[in-house]
């Protein structure tokens, strides 16, 4: 009786070892979300609006604690800029994204983000006039937010962007910079090797 309860423990303990061992792995993931968008200038005023993004990541294994991630996404954003007794401007623009996070773990799961993103304007329009010729084609800046990636492969995100270059080529007034708040959920469709294990982490 005492050999067979001590092999039932032994067995449990071996499988919640090589569960754990399971739960950090560099990978491959589609993610999907939304992100309240907007246009900051200190001459105009810009409402925020909805938009969308959609990607690819790719969660490379540093540490037991340290992730780094690269994405590829696509971006539809924008703004309404308010005018006078007029109604206001539709902005909306189509971006390529190219985020680079790292993540540090707080936890097995919680993690807190920062890095930096290149983006490319593809297109833009203010109500139905095509202005992409107006926009500057490249955007830079900086990223922040918190992290929940969970066992299964799902990572939830949400993430603060500010660019610090110049949206608009003409250098009248105040010339604005992108604004979002991202919320997106991804899923790593493919795992690599590497393994960081749950018991490093407090």
């Amino acid at each position: 009786m005492r050999r067979s309860l001590h092999l039932l423990i032994t067995l449990t303990t071996l499988a919640h070892t090589a569960a754990a061992q399971r739960w950090g792995h560099s990978g491959l993931g589609a993610k999907l979300g939304g992100q309240l968008c907007n246009l900051i200038a200190s001459d105009r005023t810009y409402l925020a609006v909805p938009g969308a993004v959609a990607g690819a990541y790719v969660p490379l294994l540093v540490s037991d604690r340290l992730e780094l991630q690269p994405e590829l996404l696509l971006s539809y954003q924008g703004s309404d800029l308010q005018q006078v007794e007029r109604d206001a401007i539709r902005l909306r623009m189509l971006y390529l994204q190219v985020p680079l996070s790292a993540k540090l773990f707080l936890t097995n799961a919680i993690n807190l983000q920062a890095g930096v993103q290149a983006g490319r304007c593809l297109q833009a329009k203010a109500d139905d006039a095509d202005v992409t010729d107006d926009m500057r084609t490249y955007d830079v800046g900086f990223t922040a937010g918190l992290g929940v990636d969970l066992q299964r492969g799902l990572d939830i995100t949400a993430r603060y962007y500010g660019g610090t270059t110049p949206t608009l080529i003409s250098t009248t007034g105040v010339n604005p910079r992108h604004r979002l708040l991202q919320l997106t959920a991804g899923l790593r469709l493919m795992r690599f090797s590497h393994r960081r294990t749950r018991g490093h982490r407090g």
